[in-house]
């Protein structure tokens, strides 16, 4: 894409990312799902997370937003589009990074939260002018 940084890490798995999160509060969106923030308890090797005493497979998911998470260093500002909707919530957001299964983008918020989509639910990202 002309014009576009994208931060990559193509060795850098959700399950890994998650694994290096353990603790945080986090908030599980899934399709018919609306459930209360909770800590990330466990996180498997290949395909459970655990929040909150129930597990989940995070590739189904949504998103996984993560609370209280240090600033990060360069961010790119895109616009993402995804299989769910959002009503443009991700129009103009700013990405931290690429893994090799998920992308990792910096809420609008004050709690310094990321938001995590693996990218089964991406369907493109693009510039933002």
């Amino acid at each position: 894409m002309k014009g576009l940084r994208i931060p990559r890490n193509h060795e850098l798995t959700l399950q890994r990312r998650l694994s290096s999160l353990i603790g945080h509060l986090v908030e599980v969106n899934a399709p018919n799902t609306g459930l209360e923030p909770g800590r990330l308890q466990r996180v498997f090797p290949k395909n459970f997370i655990k929040v909150h005493g129930e597990l989940f497979v995070p590739q189904s998911l949504n998103s996984i937003r993560v609370f209280d998470v240090k600033s990060p260093g360069k961010t790119t500002l895109v616009g993402v589009r995804t299989t769910f909707p959002t009503r443009a919530a991700f129009n103009q957001i700013r990405l931290v990074k690429i893994g090799s299964d998920y992308i990792e983008l910096l809420a609008k918020d004050k709690n310094r939260s990321r938001i995590l989509l693996p990218l089964n639910k991406v369907e493109g990202i693009f510039p933002v002018k």
